[in-house]
């Protein structure tokens, strides 16, 4: 395998401290992974499912939802304690590793404190959707530069074998094709999660974000190739990460 050295890098110059934030979008399914080696990378949610069978772990991984997070707590807590993940991010404190960094989430809409500084995981709030929460965590973490791969917002309500439940709803059946996700069996029989709600709830408070981010110094980047999401710059991946194609 061939890997290509980020052009800033191969010059000498310095580049951001970058993260690469992977949003669980079917786009993300077209991502060459070699391409992310080198880079610090933040996965969300149930997609350890996919990691497991790929043998690739992403640096960080983290769950901003309290239902997602009941539904597969033994799964995380594997993660915590079992997997190569650098250090694991969830609203519930379920383990005592020290991989696990616990965040006490405000709840959205109340006085944000962010600023310039996250460093308190205490003093957390709400950005109102997992892949700007996890953006927060990274800021927290001093990274200066986020790229979006993944993040679609484009959500159906209702895939196939799914159902409501209570407020939420539940799989029933593991869908044969589920359009949300950059695989299939990314829902599976017995998850329970949140109505998926992108235009009018995850659009708007990823435009909050980029505004805060905007505010903080931070380059946020997105280089979804299919995404509804307007706020940030696009860009190709490759050069997003200043990849030379001649390697």
């Amino acid at each position: 395998m061939i890997i290509c050295v980020p052009v800033a890098a191969s010059f000498g110059n310095i580049m951001p401290k970058t993260l690469i934030l992977m949003g669980n979008g079917p786009s993300l399914k077209d991502v060459d992974f070699d391409m992310l080696e080198g880079f610090d990378t933040f996965g969300l949610n149930s997609a350890y499912r996919a990691y497991e069978r790929m043998n690739w772990w992403p640096t960080y991984h983290g769950c901003f939802d309290y239902r997602v997070t009941e539904c597969h707590r033994e799964n995380f807590v594997n993660l915590i304690e079992n997997s190569s993940i650098k250090r694991c991010f969830y609203i519930v404190n379920i383990s005592d590793s020290p991989n696990l960094q616990y965040i006490n989430m405000k709840e959205y809409g109340s006085t944000n404190k962010w600023n310039n500084k996250l460093s308190d995981y205490d003093e957390f709030h709400d950005n109102g959707n997992s892949g700007a929460n996890a953006s927060s965590a990274a800021i927290c973490m001093g990274y200066e530069k986020i790229i979006l791969i993944g993040v679609d917002c484009n959500y159906v309500e209702f895939v196939e074998g799914s159902k409501k439940d209570g407020a939420g709803l539940i799989i029933e059946k593991t869908p044969d094709i589920n359009p949300n996700y950059w695989f299939d069996d990314y829902q599976q029989a017995g998850d329970k999660y949140n109505v998926p709600r992108g235009t009018d709830f995850h659009l708007p408070t990823w435009n909050m974000f980029a505004y805060r981010a905007a505010h903080a110094g931070v380059e946020v980047i997105n280089c979804s190739p299919v995404t509804t999401l307007r706020c940030f710059k696009k860009m190709k991946l490759e050069d997003a990460l200043g990849i030379s194609n001649d390697c």
